[in-house]
């Protein structure tokens, strides 16, 4: 993890820089305090999932904006290549896999969520859809207040600027692709 939150502390203090925001400006934009926003930039703070989707739409960039390393002309990667980002005690597990390109507009996730876990979504900005892929167990996705019921083999594509709510019904964990594409 220590490589993902040395990326997240240098992208962040780019981004803000780059905009000539000072930290309290930066927490007005994200609903974050300054004191985690001056911690998470100096790698002293590990941010949760729900903490950097807040910077994120704060500061209208990609959630793997934050993530991202430089990039690499050709890779063979595994899903879960390095250390996750997790939530509920380690119970949902979150590995980036393709970086936001602004040239392709998307980012791509795998995830694993344990059975019994629910993990709430952040709304996304704009007309921003969400395609989740489902390889295993059974998820379900509340959008709308209307739950949909995603099995291995298929995926549900979804409109994500509203909460929305993800919770394993299976009694194997879920493993699945996100894929989140921006309107440009």
């Amino acid at each position: 993890m220590k490589q993902s939150i040395e990326a997240i502390s240098s992208n962040l203090k780019a981004y803000r820089e780059s905009r000539g925001l000072s930290l309290d400006q930066l927490s007005a934009l994200t609903d974050v305090s300054k004191s985690m926003l001056r911690q998470i930039e100096n790698g002293k703070s590990s941010p949760t999932i729900a903490t950097l989707w807040k910077i994120a739409n704060g500061l209208k960039v990609s959630f793997s904006g934050l993530l991202a390393k430089p990039a690499i002309e050709a890779e063979v990667k595994s899903f879960c290549e390095g250390e996750p980002l997790v939530e509920k005690e380690g119970h949902y597990r979150l590995y980036p896999i393709i970086p936001f390109d602004p040239s392709q507009s998307f980012e791509s996730y795998y995830f694993e969520i344990d059975p019994g876990t629910e993990y709430m979504g952040e709304p996304h900005e704009g007309n921003t859809y969400e395609y989740v892929f489902v390889h295993a167990g059974v998820l379900e996705i509340q959008v709308g207040g209307k739950e949909h019921k995603i099995e291995a083999g298929h995926f549900l594509k979804f409109l994500a600027n509203n909460p929305h709510r993800y919770r394993c019904t299976s009694d194997e964990s879920v493993r699945a692709i996100m894929q989140v594409c921006y309107s440009l």
